[in-house]
């Protein structure tokens, strides 16, 4: 830890650590209730006062700044992963080996596998929006003609 994380350590209660130990453990918050003998609202309660006081943007983090600097704390870690801590939403997506851009699903309008969003440019966008519309209006125009031969074969009858 730097000074700066050691001076807002001070500030944490022990709950407030524990819970942060279990979180830099990959807990979720109804494993660290069940395993302190508290409610899951009071673990998160915890939890989110921790990251207010280390200045965190999210519990990942503040378990990184308290135990992430600790050799041999982090259980199982793997080559290229941070010690102890799952990825989160904030963090920039990893590369698909897999995905190379130019391939032609990157073009459709769905997120896929390590996408924040969905990043299709304007011209894709527009194309998509027609394609709908024109696929929309298909739909109508079949329903349409549906109705009509069912009301003239209502009508003979």
């Amino acid at each position: 830890m730097t000074d700066a994380v050691d001076t807002l350590a001070l500030r944490l209660s022990p709950r407030h650590r524990e819970c942060l130990w279990h979180v830099f453990h990959l807990r979720t918050s109804k494993e660290i209730a069940i395993a302190l003998g508290i409610g899951v609202g009071t673990v998160d309660s915890y939890i989110a006062e921790a990251v207010a006081i280390l200045g965190a943007p999210n519990r990942r983090r503040a378990a990184e700044l308290l135990y992430g600097g600790r050799a041999g704390t982090a259980p199982g870690k793997i080559e290229g992963e941070t010690p102890g801590v799952a990825a989160s939403l904030d963090d920039p997506p990893l590369p698909d080996p897999g995905m190379q851009v130019g391939e032609w699903h990157v073009l459709l309008p769905f997120r896929y596998k390590g996408a924040q969003r969905n990043d299709l440019g304007p011209i894709h966008r527009l194309f998509w929006f027609i394609l709908i519309v024109l696929a929309g209006a298909a739909s109508f125009g079949m329903l349409a003609v549906g109705l009509e031969v069912l009301s003239r074969l209502l009508a003979e009858a």
